[in-house]
């Protein structure tokens, strides 16, 4: 998992929101006063055209890669989410347990919920309406594989509504979690946040058989050049004979194995693969 440094690209994800609300929800008086209304992520915020440019600057922020399980965005004109971190629709209680947990950008200094920014007279950014906020969004794919197609099962939909902690947003993530041999992620023991950091990683299925499966992959070709493993995609025998050679080789994983070497001589879930390269000498 990689860090999400969200402050290289503030100022263009304020300025999103700010022309979105101006133009679409900023009511004057006539006497010097104003209000916001129909903040609408689902509604104007989309049909302004925030909701395209915001998702556009979080895949910049983040390299094109999903904030929770490194898949390349970019790659086979992936299906892109926005997952609001803190979730749409929130009780009050619900919104100060994730200002609670101190995670910067998540703070009252940027963000407030959006019923409360609607119904405040001649309300003043920042702090903005968590809805529409760059802070609490970020890109995730949509966790589909091709065994399920249409299937989340990991992710942003997986995760629905469920709290989750923003482990990305720490900068120590990366140290902070392991990759094992078969490919399962784990909070490493001992280190800060260990229990929360767990229990997200289940919420949003970061240890789904596909996941486990390509990570595993990856770490077994570590050593192979990943040209090579982007040409296996059109040479189905070189793909077998690469398999063969790092497969069946542990007794303990013969069951992933043999259903890695099934799925994976398969195109779609080859190319599903290779849209993990994130991982390509880092397992």
């Amino acid at each position: 998992m990689k860090f999400i440094n969200k402050r290289p690209h503030l100022r263009k994800g304020h300025a999103i929101t700010d022309r979105y609300l101006d133009t679409e929800c900023k009511v004057d008086d006539g006497n010097g006063h104003h209000h916001y209304q129909n903040v609408d992520y689902d509604g104007s915020f989309s049909s302004s055209g925030s909701k395209d440019a915001m998702q556009n600057l979080t895949l910049e922020n983040q390299e094109n890669f999903c904030c929770y399980c490194m898949r390349d965005l970019h790659l086979q004109n992936q299906r892109v989410t926005l997952e609001h971190i803190i979730p749409q629709r929130c009780s009050d209680s619900e919104f100060y347990q994730y200002m609670g947990l101190n995670v910067d950008p998540l703070t009252t200094q940027q963000l407030t919920l959006t019923s409360k920014f609607t119904s405040v007279p001649d309300a003043v950014v920042p702090p903005r309406p968590h809805t529409v906020s760059f802070e609490n969004m970020v890109a995730s794919c949509d966790g589909t594989f091709p065994d399920k197609e249409g299937t989340s099962q990991c992710c942003n939909h997986r995760r629905g509504n469920k709290f989750v902690y923003p482990m990305f947003y720490k900068t120590r993530v990366a140290d902070d979690v392991v990759y094992m041999e078969d490919g399962t992620l784990q909070a490493k023991a001992g280190s800060a946040h260990a229990d929360e950091y767990g229990k997200t990683i289940a919420s949003v299925g970061l240890n789904c058989t596909n996941l486990k499966d390509i990570r595993r992959l990856w770490h077994l070709f570590s050593d192979v050049e990943e040209a090579d493993l982007v040409a296996n995609l059109n040479n189905k025998n070189q793909r077998f004979l690469s398999l063969m050679q790092v497969l069946f080789l542990d007794e303990d994983k013969m069951e992933q194995d043999n259903r890695i070497q099934k799925n994976y001589m398969k195109d779609d879930y080859w190319r599903t693969f290779l849209m993990y390269h994130w991982f390509h000498k880092k397992l």
